[in-house]
């Protein structure tokens, strides 16, 4: 991962359902409702890589056995009473083969310079038949530069998962257009909300981010595009070894598996 650069962990905390006078509420509301609908399929160790301050894991209460968390150590998103259980890269785990059930990776494959490589990764510490949640971020404004490399639409994120060794099951998709068009109309209004001046702009911010999201999430409904969305949190279960096209490290692994 990079950097522990996350475009979920603005807050260490994501706002829930009603807190819509919140900095991208709408984009959190709409990870959580995909999240809910594709929970069912966690079972067991659940490792949440880039998890951050864990802000999810409430979610996933009652549905797994153990909740891990990996991130980096010098991320700045780790404020918050739970942290990562392990330091580690998204693409080097300090996990035995085949040792988890469930794999969470949320926002933040965009961040990563050769993201097959998370993909693979993850393959290889889940069981067979093991479930990775994995959200591939499609149309979201530029953020955290230099660190933002990449844009994925489902057809590529399926890509992707196959040459990883994963089977796509579910396919949801997080936000639309005008979630879309949200979040660039707030991004000068956070910049604006800062420094000496924020005792005075800082109730008017809010009441424009309340306008701003209700009719985004208003106009999302009524206009909703499937092809035209921030992001697919995809649900894939692993079904082989992920396919390998670099020739050395295909021969270290065979000669590894004599």
């Amino acid at each position: 991962m990079s950097a522990g650069r996350t475009f979920r962990r603005i807050q260490s905390t994501p706002a829930r359902a009603h807190e819509f006078w919140k900095y991208h509420w709408i984009v959190y509301h709409k990870t959580i409702r995909a999240l809910r609908d594709a929970r069912r399929h966690a079972h067991g160790v659940l490792l949440d890589v880039g998890c951050g301050a864990k802000p999810f894991a409430y979610l996933f209460d009652g549905r797994v056995a153990r909740y891990w968390g990996s991130d980096l150590r010098g991320s700045r998103y780790l404020e918050g009473a739970s942290g990562p259980d392990v330091y580690a890269r998204s693409e080097a785990l300090p996990f035995r083969d085949a040792s988890v059930d469930t794999v969470l990776g949320l926002s933040m494959l965009t961040y990563l310079p050769e993201p097959l490589e998370m993909i693979r990764e993850a393959n290889r510490v889940l069981k067979p038949g093991g479930v990775l949640l994995l959200e591939f971020t499609q149309m979201v404004p530029l953020h955290d530069a230099p660190w933002d490399f990449f844009r994925f639409t489902r057809h590529g994120a399926r890509y992707l998962l196959e040459r990883g060794g994963f089977e796509a099951l579910e396919v949801h998709p997080i936000g639309g257009l005008w979630t879309r068009v949200a979040l660039s109309a707030m991004e000068p209004l956070n910049r604006l909300n800062r420094g000496p001046w924020r005792v005075l702009t800082e109730l008017p911010v809010r009441a424009l981010y309340v306008g701003i999201q209700l009719g985004g999430e208003a106009l999302d409904r009524v206009f909703f595009d499937p092809r035209e969305v921030i992001g697919h949190l995809v649900v894939a279960r692993k079904v082989r070894a992920a396919l390998d096209d670099d020739p050395a490290r295909a021969v270290a692994a065979a000669t590894r598996a004599t």
